[in-house]
């Protein structure tokens, strides 16, 4: 059966969502688009954005005139009537993470060739840690390809307001503005790499960085918690899976390690704290060096990490998931087993994360789709997961999923 085309996003229905979401992002997030940044703006356009929050594409589909199509996860088209409803009045694009998605470029260009306005997250990913994941290169060969003009967004302050492993929405401020406009004149005189350069550094943000010197206040009474959906190794005993939240203070069971997130984000030590970074990115990082670190020969038939009940099944691209069963999910130096089936390293094409409970596993032929239960860590697999491919294949310059 013949693809239906995606047509550009219906300004109507954009300009009531607007009416509705502005205020209630206002209320509800502390959220505010500079509109003067995006005044005289037209379609067609390419909008890139970093990426803090589940609720960016609202946010700065309330900060244009017009309809945007925005380019998603193929992941949110498998939800049935909800599913159905956003493709018919938001038209957005659905996107593959584990192939380069050759439909999803021609719907973006289709969409622009009609005079539509195309936004994404190069990324692909809201932020784990507080700064803006990796960007693929092929940013810049996309922005050149379409000849129109590139809009970069950016934006601040969404990291503390509504952390990923976070259920809450603490109380805050958060702002987007158009932050640079490559013309398409510009773009042109450019190459693919300068493109990407542009793009990469006005796209880059490390909360923590500005939070330094802006000092604005998030409030909330549960800051921690489910931050052990994210951590999962502790600095002051180098133990692993023993860290828990409650209420604004994170602490270890292993040995009595306890800080606390204070009004701006940052920890404050209470207990045994002495090598606990003053931030979770500087934490994350941490954690890395301690996988990197780890001697994996002895890990061919212990595993490295184990949990005993997950969900197992199997994805057919933005229709649904196919349930295989229930069981252990482990990871061993060679190999990814779940439910009983052995996934070898080097047949996982990425490993992607949809919030913290839910992992998305490209394999050679297949996508399958892990659930793990409320406040366990699925971060501590992709980390793991991509350090023994990057070492199978030989990579030095690694990348751990976000």
């Amino acid at each position: 059966m013949k693809k239906k085309k995606i047509k550009k996003a219906n300004s109507f229905f954009f300009w009531l969502l607007r009416c509705v979401l502005k205020p209630v992002l206002y209320f509800k997030n502390g959220y505010r688009f500079e509109m003067k940044s995006s005044r005289g703006i037209k379609r067609p356009c390419l909008i890139l954005s970093n990426h803090q929050t589940k609720f960016d594409q609202f946010a700065i589909g309330a900060g244009f005139r017009f309809g945007v199509n925005f380019v998603g996860s193929e992941s949110l088209f498998r939800h049935g009537f909800g599913s159905w409803l956003m493709k018919v009045l938001a038209r957005p694009i659905p996107i593959s993470k584990g192939t380069a998605d050759v439909t999803a470029v021609k719907d973006i260009i289709s969409v622009i060739k009609d005079g539509g306005a195309v936004a994404l997250f190069p990324s692909g990913n809201r932020s784990f840690f507080g700064e803006e994941s990796y960007i693929s290169p092929t940013i810049g060969k996309l922005a050149k390809k379409l000849k129109v003009p590139v809009v970069l967004v950016s934006i601040r302050g969404g990291y503390n307001t509504k952390p990923r492993w976070m259920p809450k929405t603490n109380k805050g401020k958060m702002r987007a503005r158009v932050a640079r406009i490559i013309k398409p004149e510009e773009l042109a005189a450019l190459s693919d790499a300068e493109v990407y350069d542009i793009i990469n550094k006005e796209l880059y943000f490390d909360e923590f960085e500005w939070n330094r010197e802006k000092q604005m206040c998030f409030r909330g009474k549960r800051k921690a918690e489910h931050l052990e959906s994210a951590l999962f190794y502790c600095p002051q005993c180098k133990g692993l899976c023993a860290l828990r939240s409650e209420g604004n203070e994170f602490f270890c069971k292993r040995c009595g390690a306890r800080v606390k997130f204070n009004a701006t984000g940052f920890f404050e030590k209470v207990n045994n704290a002495e090598a606990i970074p003053e931030t979770v990115l500087d934490w994350s990082r941490e954690q890395i060096e301690h996988i990197k670190a780890i001697d994996y020969s002895q890990y061919t038939d212990t595993p490295v990490f184990s949990d005993p009940e997950v969900r197992f099944s199997r994805v057919v691209r933005a229709k649904r998931n196919e349930p295989i069963g229930q069981g252990e999910f482990a990871l061993y130096a060679d190999r990814l087993s779940v439910c009983g089936t052995d996934i070898p390293i080097t047949n996982i094409k990425e490993i992607a994360l949809q919030g913290m409970l839910r992992m998305a596993l490209y394999t050679t032929g297949e996508t399958y789709c892990i659930d793990i239960p409320e406040r366990g860590n699925l971060c501590k697999y992709m980390i793991c997961g991509y350090h023994l491919l990057n070492t199978a294949k030989g990579e030095t310059d690694e990348y751990y999923g976000y």
